[in-house]
């Protein structure tokens, strides 16, 4: 049996991911694709276009052909989420999402990849945003789990240490 791991369903991920960014930036072809009355055979034909022109493996091109057969294209990118989340829980890798006073140079991505990574023991990859608010610091959330170091939770545990005493 072929079977798509790890190397291959990282590539079939991806191939999903930029079928999926193709039909968000041709919003017609996405239309025509998912529309139930378009008979199976022009579609087929656009699909195998697409597919040829995407370079996309014969297992993934033919997932995306049952899909719009099913009528299931509208629901790609929750698909496209769940492998993700499935295939980062079998590799172990957990994915983080910071917020940072200011953005983050090189070194200090790093440096807090790194931390993130020896407190849950798996391999992170993060998605950092900037958030002025926080005056300093940075705020992770990996999974259900917050970390927070920014200043402006410091000062507002110190404000109730003050408040309490």
């Amino acid at each position: 049996m072929d079977v798509l791991y790890p190397a291959t369903a990282e590539a079939g991920l991806q191939q999903l991911q930029s079928f999926a960014a193709l039909l968000k930036k041709q919003q017609q072809a996405r239309i025509f694709l998912e529309n139930p009355t378009m008979a199976g055979d022009r579609r087929n034909r656009m699909l195998k276009g697409i597919s040829s022109a995407l370079g996309l493996d014969r297992r993934v091109s033919n997932f995306i052909h049952i899909l719009a057969e099913r009528n299931r294209l509208p629901v790609l990118e929750e698909i496209i989420q769940e492998y993700q989340r499935l295939f980062d829980d079998r590799v172990g890798i957990v994915r983080a999402r910071v917020t940072a006073a200011r953005s983050l140079d090189p070194a200090q991505h790093k440096e807090l990849a790194q931390k993130l990574e020896q407190v849950t023991g798996k391999q992170v990859r993060m998605e950092v945003a900037v958030d002025p608010s926080l005056i300093g610091g940075v705020v992770a959330q990996v999974g259900s789990t917050i970390y927070d170091g920014s200043v402006r939770q410091q000062l507002q545990a110190f404000k109730s240490r003050l408040v309490e005493e």
